[in-house]
């Protein structure tokens, strides 16, 4: 693909990253493969760790934040009886047990995983305490105290118990740690455990069977078809309830006004205070995303001069209409 086209290349990249790779280094390849700089990711996926990693390009990173947030769906392998100090297979062992459970102990054991949970994130993780990325000062040895982070586990399930080895099925939050899990499973069973593989089958819209790896796009791009693959910023947040606002809101959401009741036109019933929404204009163009501060039965109830959306994220400039 040509540098001249890289102002207009634009949209989300479904990809499947494969083992080995950081999500930095699938970055760096697209970047050099579309020769544009605005190119960044919806969510680490550990080097270890494979499957679904959306890639925003362009005017798409504005989304970037939007699509983290999405739930997500793994299959995970658990090793059990070893417990190492990374919580993967990539680490040091530093303790070894007897694996003496059952099916019906594991599946038991899950079952307390399951709704609003708290998890203590990896020594080595990138998250960032006091400025710093946490693995950089596992390095040194030192062991960084971490504050809990509540996640939500919608559901778990057991795939398979091949002892001693368990593979899973997790639906969760943003923020889940997959490798905290393997290792509070394995506290909860007294025998440790560690995370022996994790594949990320979901990322909110995005699912594997979709997905295309870098070899795929690589051949794509040299074909001339870079722009195949990119999902438009509309289709790739079709997940979030849609709420149609008349034509006379148009500019006010532009310029990142309130809307008030009187200006819209339908609301999903679904749509709960605090609720992240697309503003659609009268021809379904997307305008905006917007928090909803009341819920949908609430709109045709209130003043119509009630605020009832403030808009969060602006897609289309003010000259466009």
């Amino acid at each position: 693909m040509a540098r001249a086209d890289a102002r207009e290349i634009s949209g989300v990249l479904n990809l499947n990253k494969s083992t080995g790779m950081t999500s930095h280094d699938v970055v760096d390849v697209v970047r050099r493969l579309y020769h544009i700089r605005k190119v960044g990711h919806t969510g680490t996926l550990d080097p270890r760790g494979t499957g679904v990693l959306p890639i925003c390009v362009g005017r798409a990173t504005k989304i970037a934040q939007f699509l983290t947030s999405a739930d997500k769906e793994y299959e995970m392998a658990v090793r059990l009886g070893v417990t190492t100090d990374t919580l993967d297979a990539d680490g040091k062992v530093i303790d070894e047990a007897e694996v003496r459970v059952t099916r019906e102990e594991v599946e038991a054991a899950l079952g307390s995983f399951v709704g609003e949970i708290q998890q203590i994130p990896p020594l080595f993780s990138a998250k960032r305490v006091r400025g710093e990325r946490l693995y950089k000062a596992a390095r040194r040895g030192e062991n960084v105290p971490r504050d809990p982070v509540t996640i939500q586990m919608y559901a778990i399930r057991l795939i398979s118990c091949d002892l001693p080895y368990v593979r899973l099925w997790v639906h969760c939050s943003k923020g889940t740690y997959a490798r905290t899990l393997a290792d509070d499973l394995g506290k909860m069973l007294a025998c440790g455990a560690h995370l022996y593989s994790l594949v990320r089958v979901r990322s909110g819209r995005f699912e594997l069977k979709d997905a295309l790896d870098l070899n795929e796009l690589t051949a794509l791009v040299a074909d001339g078809k870079g722009d195949a693959p990119l999902i438009p910023v509309e289709e790739a947040l079709d997940h979030l309830p849609a709420v149609r606002v008349l034509p006379e809101a148009s500019r006010l959401v532009l310029h990142g006004s309130p809307v008030s009741a009187a200006l819209v036109v339908s609301v999903p019933p679904e749509v709960a205070r605090g609720t992240l929404v697309r503003v659609l204009g009268f021809r379904r163009q997307l305008l905006s995303l917007a928090t909803a501060t009341l819920g949908a039965a609430d709109f045709t109830r209130v003043d119509p001069r009630r605020e009832v959306l403030t808009p969060v994220r602006v897609f289309r400039s003010p000259q466009s209409h």
